[in-house]
């Protein structure tokens, strides 16, 4: 198992593997001074965390309707607006997940569309838990295994969006200071579906959440072969 703690340092062979990157790739990383390092003896020891956070080259995002046709068709629900020539392109984008390095960074890039991400901050985010206009997603989702508990991410219809901020008094919040996210869209699924989870979490950047949402990622798309 990886260590990815706050300040973890890795050789450079131990990195690339860690962000699906090759060894060639983070040593040009390093001499260009991109990511930390240090050297020790002969060899350099990367900064990880800063490795796994530098932005990759980003996919083109499908539109809103495609997004969630790609988030359905995974988890087998295919309702009456996706079209034949749909489930097809939905197969090609599967098909570029299962053989991507890091699909996390490319299903973050495909369904951008999908819904429209605000950061909060409450006082008492709990409550959003149990409020029947939110789909939990996300951090908030068990099948994203993280400790959360003091965190709150849903979906939300774009027209229920102003009455959820008022009635859980939700002030808007940088990311960083958030402890609530909502994405707002026209269609939000009655329950949240694995790839919506996976993109998620992907958002957040973070590490552990970059890697759980490659886990669900690859468990969906093995699961459809």
């Amino acid at each position: 198992m990886v260590d990815l703690r706050s300040g973890a340092e890795m050789t450079v062979s131990e990195a690339a593997r860690a962000a699906a990157l090759s060894p060639a790739r983070v040593r040009a990383l390093v001499n260009a001074g991109r990511v930390p390092s240090r050297k020790v003896g002969n060899q350099h020891l990367v900064d990880v965390n800063a490795l796994l956070a530098m932005p990759r080259r980003p996919g083109r995002p499908m539109s809103p309707r495609m997004a969630w046709a790609l988030l359905l068709l995974t988890d087998d629900q295919r309702p009456e607006w996706v079209a034949p020539g749909d489930v097809y392109r939905v197969e090609r984008h599967l098909d570029r997940l299962a053989s991507d390095p890091a699909p996390e960074l490319l299903l973050q890039a495909l369904v951008r569309n999908r819904a429209t991400r605000h950061a909060y901050g409450a006082q008492a985010p709990d409550g959003l838990r149990h409020d029947d206009q939110l789909v939990l997603s996300g951090l908030s989702d068990s099948r994203a295994g993280l400790a959360a508990a003091a965190d709150v991410e849903a979906y939300v219809q774009d027209d229920d969006l102003r009455g959820v901020v008022r009635r859980h008094l939700l002030v808007a919040a940088s990311d960083a200071r958030a402890n609530v996210w909502l994405h707002s869209a026209p269609f939000v699924p009655p329950s949240s579906l694995r790839l919506q989870v996976a993109a998620d979490l992907a958002e957040h950047g973070g590490p552990r959440e970059r890697q759980r949402a490659r886990d669900i990622i690859r468990a969906a798309v093995e699961g459809r072969r």
